[in-house]
This record gives structure tokens, sequence and C-alpha cells, in this order.
């Protein structure tokens, strides 16, 4: 059988088209190889190609078993732990806010029960936007993401600097969620950035400061939630100096990251507004400011020392007066913990976060095991934003941690973060359900002759080339 025709009759047993061209690239290549071989033997050029082509066996059996390994598989696993969280969140926000007579009684925020419906409904539209977006080919943000960052930050400074968008406290908090969003985005930039050397993880710092000039300058609302968001890349790009993606050795990338970080950490602080400054005083040295901006700080800390192991204490708040608290500052948004611990008792609250610790390191696991570098990085980032938000949740609401307006995945109040959140769990679900589909490209690195690196798992050796490039073997 001539080559052209087995790659034809291969290439037609598998339905993915990208599979199909992938598959049909790399079965040439191996024939090649092969032939090659066997010309250094002796053999002619044609009867070469013919045994390597003969060696591959039936050309239909080959694409169907290509197409059955490689073909899109949905982890469902993952799909019904969202479901469950998803149910789960709207019983606790039920049991524990909505359904308490101290609340049906007022007035709360607009109102309780219609507020419950709304947050039902999108719950719904955010698994539905979920279930879109883990049908996409998550590699076209590898492949654009630079692209695709300048857009997304430039969109949000456009509308923040047009002012069509409500002010709240002199800020724009509804887009404090859609920060969120760019952490897969920065995981592609620094795939794209591999072999770069220290451009490639300066750039990477580079864009941190981008979103932190846009989060804390532009938007102007929701600290907590601007600081997650970098957190999270700046583990991701840690990670991509680790595994020695630049080019240069891990050691001399760490070093040099250390000192880069704790210089753009200094001018992030001169670029703080004075308010989110005095946030970060009143966390540091609460007492200084019992009787104003820490407030808020000293009556969590002091209804968490009221708080029983089994059962309500709403009774007992009532007696001090901080059951007013609970009632009238949004708990069902950004103090849900707090307001479970409550209602059902710290027992049942810590199985609660034992149970989201579960479902963290279940995203853990998914994404380091992926083979892809691309979609383990975006993976791991999705999953390292959902873990700072939960852990910074937690914290403030036992009054250990910055208090902030961020929100809790699956227990909060609120259209745009409800919608963000499924939107990163639909990313993760489309890395997971094409990890047998997407190849990683190979990159080009600026090295002199006879050096040798490595670059992840790829192995790089030097030659000449035209303009001083050399590729990945």
């Amino acid at each position: 059988m001539e080559l052209d025709e087995f790659l034809d009759t291969m290439s037609e047993q598998i339905r993915n088209p990208k599979v199909g061209v992938m598959a049909r690239k790399e079965m040439e290549n191996h024939i090649r190889d092969q032939a090659q071989a066997y010309e250094e033997m002796g053999m002619g050029r044609d009867e070469a190609i013919s045994k390597a082509v003969g060696q591959m066996g039936d050309p239909v059996t080959t694409g169907v078993e290509l197409d059955r390994i490689h073909r899109p598989k949905m982890e469902w696993g993952l799909f019904v732990w969202i479901v469950l969280f998803s149910i789960l969140g709207l019983v606790i926000q039920y049991v524990c806010f909505y359904g308490l007579e101290e609340i049906r009684s007022q007035e709360v925020w607009g109102g309780g029960m219609e507020n419950f419906i709304r947050q039902c409904v999108y719950t719904a539209a955010g698994l539905a936007v979920m279930a879109g977006v883990c049908l996409l080919d998550y590699s076209v943000i590898g492949k654009y993401a630079g692209i695709g960052g300048f857009a997304f930050l430039g969109t949000i400074g456009l509308l923040c600097s047009l002012d069509i968008l409500p002010h709240i406290n002199g800020g724009h908090p509804y887009l404090k969620s859609l920060t969120y969003l760019f952490v897969p985005l920065y995981g592609g930039i620094l795939y794209k950035n591999r072999g770069r050397g220290y451009r490639g993880a300066g750039a990477g710092l580079l864009w941190l400061w981008g979103l932190f000039f846009v989060g804390a300058r532009c938007i102007g609302s929701g600290l907590g939630v601007i600081l997650n968001a970098i957190l999270a890349c700046l583990c991701l790009l840690l990670l991509a100096v680790w595994k020695e993606w630049f080019g240069f050795t891990r050691k001399a990338g760490l070093g040099v990251l250390a000192v880069l970080t704790l210089v753009m950490c200094i001018l992030m602080s001169k670029g703080l507004a004075p308010y989110q400054l005095r946030r970060i005083q009143v966390w540091l040295h609460p007492e200084d400011f019992a009787n104003t901006a820490g407030y808020q700080i000293h009556t969590i800390r002091n209804i968490v020392s009221s708080l029983s192991l089994n059962r309500s204490s709403y009774g007992l708040l009532e007696q001090r007066g901080l059951a007013e608290f609970l009632r009238n500052l949004g708990v069902y948004s950004e103090f849900m913990f707090l307001q479970t611990a409550v209602t059902l008792g710290v027992m049942k609250t810590v199985c609660l976060c034992l149970l989201f610790a579960a479902f963290l390191m279940y995203l853990l696991r998914m994404a380091m095991r992926q083979k892809n570098q691309l979609g383990q990085i975006m993976g791991l980032g999705c999953t390292l934003v959902l873990t700072a938000e939960i852990v910074g949740n937690v914290l403030s609401n036992f009054g250990l941690g910055i208090v902030s307006t961020e929100g809790i995945p699956f227990f909060s109040y609120g259209k745009w973060h409800t919608l963000v959140v499924y939107i990163l769990f639909g990313i993760l679900l489309g890395i997971y359900r094409y990890e047998n589909l997407v190849w990683d490209v190979p990159v080009r690195v600026r090295r002199e002759r006879g050096v040798i690196a490595r670059i992840g798992d790829y192995v790089i050796r030097v030659e000449k080339r035209q303009g001083g490039l050399s590729e990945i073997e």
C-alpha cells in the first residue's frame, strides 16, 4: 500500500478533524523515520517506504484505535461533584439564611425569597454556560493568549474609563469577579513564552502588573478578589520557572524571580488607594481600629467566640446584640460560612470545609495528571484561583483574614460571580475532556551552539541555524 493511501484510509476512521490532522502527521513522520533506517541498511527508497507502511498494519484498524484513544471524553466524576455542590449550596443558603424567620420578617437586601429564586436561576444559567464552555477547544486560548490578555484587560479598562457602569463606593464591583477569568489566560501566556529566557519570565511579571493596575486602579473594588487572581498567577509563574519552561536553570530562575517579585510587590503597594491600604492595616492591627474601620472584624470575632458546636447560636447573639450584624450586612453573599456556623453549629461547618477541601484536592490531582503542558497549567490556574477564594473567604468569615466582598463558589449570592465560577469549571471540564486530543507545540529557543538545555519534559539539542534559533528535538 502506498504511503498516501495508508494515511488517507487511517485518517478517515478518526471522527475529530484536529485529531485526524495531528495523527496523520505523527504517523507520517514515524513511517518516514523507519523508512530512512531501512535505506541506511541498503534498501531502495520505494522499497523502504513500502516495508515501513506494511509494518503499520491495517490502516482501518489503526485509525479506529486512534479514534478510540483520542476522542473527547467527558469527566463525569467532576461533573457530578459540581452538580451536587450546586444543589448543596442552594440548600445551605435557604436553610441558613432565606428560610430563617428573622430574615423573612425583614426586607433584607431587597427581600429574601426573591433573591433566593434569582440565585436558583443564576445557578441554572451557570450550569448551562459551563456545559457550553466545556465543548470548546481550550488550545485556542494557548494559541491566542497574548491577544486575548490584551483584549481582556483593555476591555475592562475601557468600560471603567467610559463610566457607563454604576459606581458603588467609588469602584465598579460588578467587574471584580471577571478578573478570575484572566488566570487561565495567564496560563496560556506563560505557555506561549516558553523558551524565551529571562524575557519570558519578565513578561510574566509585567502581565501581573497589568492585572493589578486594571483591578486596583480601574475597577477599584474587591481588593481580595484581585489579590486572589494575582496569587494564583504568581503560583503559575513559579511552576513555569520550576519546570524550566523559559530555558534557564531552576536555581537561577527562582532567585531572579524572588527579587523581581519583591520589587513588584513594593510597587504595587504604592499603587493602592488609601482605603485599600487601610483594609490591610486593619487586618494586621484590628485593635487599633476597633471603633472605626475595624468594627466588622471585631464584630466577627465576637460572633465566633459565641458559636455553639452543634446548634444554633442566634439566641445568644440576640442577647449580646450581635444578630443585627448577620441580618443587615449581606451575610448570604460574602459571610455564608459564618452564617452556616451560627445556624447549624461549628461541627457541621467544619464538615462543610472538609468537603470543600476534598473537592479542591480532587481538582488539583486532575490538573497535575495532565500530560499536555497547556492543559496542566490552565487547569492548575483555575484550581488555584478557586482555592484562593475559598480559603480567603473561610479565613475572613472567622476573623482571620482581610474582610472583603469576595464570594465563595456555590454558596454566594450574585449573578456575575456565579457565572464566572461556572465558566472556570467549564474550562476545567474542557481541559479534561480533551486531555487525549491536544498535543503540545514545540517551542523555539535562542541559544548558542553546543548548549543542551531542558524545558519541562523536552530536551533541547542546539545546532546552528539561521538567526541563531534552534528547535526542540
